[in-house]
């Protein structure tokens, strides 16, 4: 057995694009094969390209973010989608607005308000009040620790 593994011809073993990234593979069947075979059709993307937008879009963002968010990552999206680095001041209706095209645009935007911004604000990073939405600005992970750490 050959002990150039996933390489390509010509790839050394330190180019090696496999050690580096995640291969994920998956079976459609039915009405899913059916439309993703269209869309490709239709398109012309190579099936690969689709898949890896598909999971950027379905994946929260924020898992690895650098700042303090909600441990739920739809609230953490929703977080990012408003916060910046000073604090900011918006209404209900553009809050929505903006959470139901930015982080959640399957959530319809009557829902946005029960489903995204009472919990956010019972986290304390937002308040919702007099139809206006009070937004902390971002806070990163390491100044926390420094100041558990007494540094």
């Amino acid at each position: 057995m050959s002990s150039s593994g996933s390489r390509l011809p010509g790839d050394s073993e330190s180019a090696d694009r496999h050690k580096s990234e995640e291969r994920a593979e998956a079976r459609l069947s039915g009405d899913l094969a059916a439309r993703f075979t269209d869309y490709l059709d239709a398109h012309g993307e190579a099936k690969s390209e689709v898949v890896r937008e598909a999971l950027d879009e379905y994946l929260p963002a924020s898992e690895r973010s650098q700042y303090v968010l909600p441990s739920d990552p739809e609230l953490a999206d929703a977080y990012l989608a408003l916060a910046g680095e000073e604090p900011r001041t918006l209404s209900v209706n553009m809050a929505e607005d903006i959470l139901s095209r930015e982080s959640h645009p399957n959530t319809p935007k009557e829902l946005i308000r029960s489903e995204v911004l009472d919990p956010l604000a019972a986290s304390g990073l937002i308040s919702v009040r007099c139809g206006k939405v009070g937004v902390r600005p971002l806070t990163e992970r390491d100044e926390i620790a420094e100041g558990i750490d007494g540094e």
